[in-house]
């Protein structure tokens, strides 16, 4: 009787050593499924990362209308600080920029973000020309917003998007509406039409 007791406490003893073998094993497949994982992630980050720098690239030069004016970007995958560098591989410090320029940059790494989400994203764009020179306004308004989006929303006063601009822009616009202030109402409402004129003709 002994020795049966003893065969099955043995027994016993194999069956959870082999449960806890198998444990093992499953936990050190998991060990590598998850390092796997994370080195596909790390790929995946580094493949994203280098095709936006290459899109923040491409729509700066072609905002900017200077060929190669940024030959390369460089994001850090930690900071995500971005270096642009011109085509003796020199950085270009964001402080040599005119400010100008630093908008088109600005509105450039949105417009890559945008293209690199592979999705149809409707684009609102508030007082874009602000700060922008003649030459830097008619980029954009030829260029930028003709192409920023299958939608394309712009918030604009009349001296920025002016009668020669909206003219430039007016084969790419559907509606036009000008948001006007009743003081008697303390409420403003939408009128058809751009400031000088219904649907914007003037």
């Amino acid at each position: 009787g002994q020795i049966k007791n003893v065969e099955r406490a043995i027994e016993k003893i194999i069956l959870e050593n082999k449960k806890i073998e198998a444990g093992k094993r499953q936990l050190e497949l998991a060990d590598k499924a998850q390092k796997a994982l994370d080195e596909y992630s790390d790929r995946l980050i580094k493949k994203k990362i280098n095709n936006l720098c290459k899109l923040i690239a491409e729509c700066f030069n072609y905002l900017i209308r200077k060929d190669a004016f940024v030959e390369d970007v460089a994001i850090n995958p930690e900071t995500f600080e971005v270096t642009l560098f011109d085509k003796n591989e020199n950085p270009i410090k964001k402080d040599e920029l005119s400010s100008g320029e630093k908008q088109l940059f600005a509105i450039s790494v949105l417009w890559a973000l945008a293209k690199s989400s592979g999705r149809e994203l409707p684009v609102i764009i508030d007082t874009p020309l602000g700060r922008l020179d003649s030459d830097h306004r008619v980029n954009l308004v030829k260029h930028y917003f003709p192409n920023a989006a299958h939608q394309v929303i712009i918030l604009s006063t009349d001296t920025e998007v002016d009668k020669g601009l909206f003219k430039e822009l007016e084969p790419c616009v559907s509606h036009c509406y000008h948001l006007k202030y009743n003081e008697a109402e303390t409420r403003t409402y939408p009128k058809e039409g751009y400031f000088w004129g219904q649907n914007g003709n003037g």
